[in-house]
């Protein structure tokens, strides 16, 4: 309540008008220990297909829910899904653009996403050596040897000098051992005749 002079110079009170309170908004409910757990499953799954967007989403409502731990990890996912969103944002539309994502994404491991965009810019380029060369690293490091091999042929046929490069690539080492590369990457004598 206010007191308020009056021109008489009496003192009288005045009352405020009550002012109705703002509608609550409706609480949602906290996920369960099995809802978090389904959500970050989901969103982790999303997100090792790259598909920033759904997955953060996905880790914004596991932020909240019994499990502290899980929250936390919910929320730092959310961000590197922020941070991603903000480095993937462009469309790719050439070959060449889809080739400098799948590179990206194979220096990052994300290897199912990187043989997308390259075979994407194969479609679009079906003749370029230095896609193949980069569709093997990304087939090898999944573990798809022979699909590693196939890609690795093609890229030889079309560049004879990516057999050398494969051979001294840091990249490759950790595939060189493996029967199928180490007999595509021999280097045959050649006899003067």
């Amino acid at each position: 309540m206010k007191k308020a002079a009056t021109q008489s110079g009496k003192t009288t009170t005045v009352k405020k008008k009550a002012v109705p309170p703002e509608p609550e908004e409706p609480s949602v409910a906290a996920p369960s220990q099995g809802e978090q757990r389904e959500l970050f499953g989901r969103a982790i799954a999303l997100f090792r297909e790259a598909r920033f967007a759904q997955a953060r989403e996905l880790f914004e409502k596991a932020t909240v829910g019994p499990m502290r731990e899980m929250g936390h990890a919910a929320r730092t996912h959310a961000r590197i899904c922020e941070q991603r969103l903000g480095l993937t944002a462009a469309v790719p539309s050439t070959a060449e653009d889809h080739y400098n994502l799948g590179v990206a994404l194979i220096n990052r491991r994300d290897l199912e996403p990187a043989e997308r965009h390259l075979r994407e810019a194969l479609k679009l380029e079906p003749a370029r050596d230095h896609i193949y060369y980069a569709l093997a690293l990304a087939q090898g490091l999944r573990g798809d040897v022979y699909g590693a091999v196939e890609s690795l042929k093609r890229a030889i046929e079309l560049e004879p000098r990516i057999r050398a490069q494969a051979r001294n690539d840091p990249d490759f080492a950790g595939l060189l051992h493996l029967p199928p590369l180490a007999t595509l990457l021999r280097v045959e004598k050649e006899y003067p005749a």
